[in-house]
Parts: C-alpha cells; structure tokens; sequence
C-alpha cells in the first residue's frame, strides 16, 4: 500500500513500538494520527515526529472505552480526513498466575479486574478502533489497512492467561476481518513482534 499523503491512525502511538512505527509511516508521507491516553506524551510525540518533517497529530484516546473512540475517530476525520489505515497497537499488561498454591494452600489468584483491564485495552480496545477504521474507509469509499499488533505469547505464556487470550483474540479478529472486510478492498493483517526495542 503506497502511505503517502494517506492518513494513518496508530493506537498507543506516543512510545515504544507504536512511534517507532509512526516514525517508519510518517517518512514514507503518511499523515499520521496518533492515538494515546496522556496529552503531555502525546505532545512530546507529535513535537519530534514534526521535527523529522512529518505531518502527525495527536488525539487522547482510551481505546477500552467505546464512546472515546468514536469521538477520537470523529476528530481524526475532521481534522486530517478519513483513515486509509489503522495499526492496533495499545497495549497492558497486569501479570498473574490463575492460581498459586503451596503445599495445597491457594495463596493467590488472577483478580476479575486484572483479567478485564488486559482484556478492554488489548481486545476491545482493537475491536472498537477497528470498527471505527472500517467504516471511515468503507464510507470514503477507498482501500484500507487495519494491522493488528499481536504477541508470540498468542501461544500461550505462564502468568499471562489474560495478555495470551486476548493476543490470540487479535489473531483471530485479523482472520476474521480480512474474510469480512476484503469485498471492500480493506486488508487485515496481524503482527506478532518479539521484542520491543528500547527507545
């Protein structure tokens, strides 16, 4: 897909591997809105992408929260024109192992709310912004992208039965919306990094 002068949305796009991959877009003449939950990182995002020449907006955004999304992609559109392309890249983590016992004794257990945190950002949080993506290109009437950023512990990874589950959710979303989505020329696509460099 040529990006050039097209606009890209990137969840959790103010550090780490979601500005690296802003930076990567943004020189090749993506316009790229950057979504992240503080304005002052943000900011500071937006500063040194404009400082590489690279057109880049930031919008505050809880991706768990459906009503902030929509209004994130409202401005989105507003302010840069409808998305081409959308990468899902918000991520936590709240480790935990389902139980721990010692000598026949539990001694802890995975909270409901560790599980649902991981699960609302990681899941939901790609579900929402990917259905938002969709239906701006899909009203647009133009080819899209919607790259979902998943984990090598999709497999399964102890202490993480909430970030493996909702990382092969990711998986299956992908599968799903590239069979849903392809009669309007809209890719999906999942990346499953190692590792993320230090930045």
């Amino acid at each position: 897909m040529n990006v050039d002068n097209k606009v890209i949305a990137i969840t959790g796009g103010a550090r780490g591997l979601g500005l690296a991959m802003a930076e990567l877009l943004g020189s090749k003449g993506a316009r790229v809105a950057l979504l992240d939950t503080h304005r002052d990182t943000l900011d500071k995002a937006v500063a040194s992408l404009s400082e590489r020449g690279i057109q880049a907006k930031g919008f505050v955004v809880d991706v768990s929260d459906e009503a902030s999304v929509i209004k994130g992609f409202a401005a989105i559109k507003g302010e840069l024109g409808p998305v081409s392309g959308c990468v899902n890249n918000a991520g936590i983590t709240d480790d935990a192992m389902l139980v721990k016992a010692k000598e026949g004794e539990i001694e802890k257990r995975m909270s409901l709310s560790c599980w649902q945190r991981v699960i609302d950002v990681n899941l939901t949080g790609a579900f929402l912004c990917g259905r938002e993506a969709a239906t701006q290109m899909i009203e647009a009437n133009h080819a899209g992208v919607i790259v979902n950023i998943s984990s090598i512990s999709k497999a399964g990874n102890m202490g993480q039965s909430n970030y493996a589950a909702a990382k092969a959710g990711i998986h299956a979303l992908s599968v799903t919306w590239g069979k849903e989505l392809a009669r309007y020329n809209i890719r999906a696509a999942t990346v499953a990094p190692v590792s993320c460099p230090p930045r």
